[in-house]
């Protein structure tokens, strides 16, 4: 085992807390610099966000439909730009339909409905490094019926229109895909 400068390190529960079960995603504004923000999606708890390293969290997605959170995806150029997929995908017993991807555009002050509410899970939302206005959202669909809307959609328009671009049956649905980053 090699020494670095991390090896010593450990891991410590930095929050949120009070947020009612299970976290579905965390990110980080990158590159870092002098932005230290961190976003929290969980699974019945909406989305948390800590401008301190996570010293503190501060609940920003209270007002909307659902607190049901699939993914986040911070928007690569602009760090204000978030957008959110409702619907935790991780399919059991106690999970929670969600209702279409939100996006912010002013750090989690506000947030606007952005499509895809029919999809009730959203498991991962990306936006293409070089163009912001290419989204891409996997849909696992509803959770304990055959559907056609578990697909993996792209939008090129920020969200106006979202076109399935993977769909293979109305019981296989997208949990999951990650982007070469050119």
């Amino acid at each position: 085992k090699k020494d670095t400068t991390f090896t010593k390190l450990h891991w410590q529960y930095v929050g949120p807390e009070n947020i009612s079960g299970r976290c579905t995603d965390v990110e980080g504004v990158s590159p870092r610099g002098d932005n230290y923000t961190i976003w929290v999606g969980s699974a019945t708890g909406g989305v948390w966000k800590s401008v301190n390293e996570g010293v503190t969290f501060e609940p920003v997605f209270d007002d909307m439909p659902t607190a049901s959170i699939g993914d986040i995806a911070i928007d690569p150029k602009n760090p204000d730009v978030v957008w959110v997929g409702t619907g935790e995908a991780n399919i059991f017993r106690s999970s929670n339909a969600g209702c279409g991807v939100y996006k912010t555009t002013d750090g989690g002050k506000t947030w606007q409905n952005m499509g895809l509410e029919n999809t009730h899970t959203i498991a991962r939302v990306v936006v293409d490094h070089s163009n912001s206005d290419v989204i891409y959202g996997a849909a696992t669909g509803h959770e304990w019926t055959h559907n056609k809307v578990c697909s993996l959609y792209k939008t090129t328009d920020g969200g106006k229109t979202w076109e399935k671009i993977l769909y293979l049956s109305d019981k296989a649905g997208v949990s999951d895909f990650v982007m070469h980053p050119t």
